[in-house]
């Protein structure tokens, strides 16, 4: 696992964005429903990191009960992208006082389906590391979240392990387990896994780059 745990055979995954939405000193302009995309977007690649698929979400929404249902509009889309239904949504707004910015965060639920595997596999990098406004305006440099959830549930893609905000160098050994380098930038903001790390047989290896349309990489095993 990279940033979940497992309670009680339940495996628990989080992701927040601060500062990301409509109100007037966000500092990131997007609408709500893509914050809430993309904040799910992170927390089901951590559940699919550890083989699991979420069965529960729960919302902490410090921006204000009217934008409940934006955000849930954007958690349904990540899960549609995957041909999957968005499991059950509860729940807390702030509405006490008003934020002068954006904030939410998203709890996930999820049960194991599928083990993970990196025995005699080779390494790739899907997707190139962006952040902020980077994110809108570069769509196809994002490693796409149907794609990746059917190379595993295919099975050609073994294992996978998302990127964040130290970037890909800093997960490398953590993935692979050994001193590996890539054709891409290895300390920039990878954002909300924006750069997702997969782990893929050799005889899956032309099935797997067919499969993907954004832009992937061959990790290479660093020189002594």
């Amino acid at each position: 696992m990279r940033n979940s745990i497992e309670v009680n055979g339940l495996v628990v995954s989080i992701d927040n964005s601060g500062c990301i939405g409509t109100k007037e000193h966000d500092i990131v302009q997007v609408p709500n429903e893509v914050t809430a995309y993309f904040t799910a977007r992170t927390a089901i690649l951590e559940q699919l990191c550890a083989g699991a698929i979420p069965v529960q979400l729960l919302m902490a929404n410090f921006s204000g009960d009217e934008v409940w249902s934006e955000y849930e509009q954007g958690f349904k889309r990540a899960f549609s992208e995957m041909g999957l239904e968005m499991p059950p949504l509860m729940g807390s707004s702030e509405t006490n006082f008003q934020s002068l910015q954006s904030a939410v965060s998203l709890t996930m639920l999820g049960k194991k389906q599928f083990e993970r595997n990196t025995d005699r596999c080779e390494f790739y990098v899907i997707g190139e590391p962006l952040v902020g406004n980077d994110v809108i305006e570069n769509p196809h440099k994002i490693a796409h979240l149907n794609e990746v959830y059917e190379g595993l549930i295919n099975g050609f893609i073994q294992a996978i392990w998302p990127t964040g905000s130290k970037g890909v160098g800093a997960e490398i050994t953590r993935f692979t387990g050994e001193c590996y380098t890539a054709d891409v930038n290895l300390t920039d903001s990878a954002g909300p896994s924006c750069a997702v790390m997969a782990a893929v047989k050799k005889e899956h290896e032309e099935t797997f780059l067919h499969s993907i349309t954004a832009p992937v990489r061959k990790l290479i095993k660093a020189k002594e």
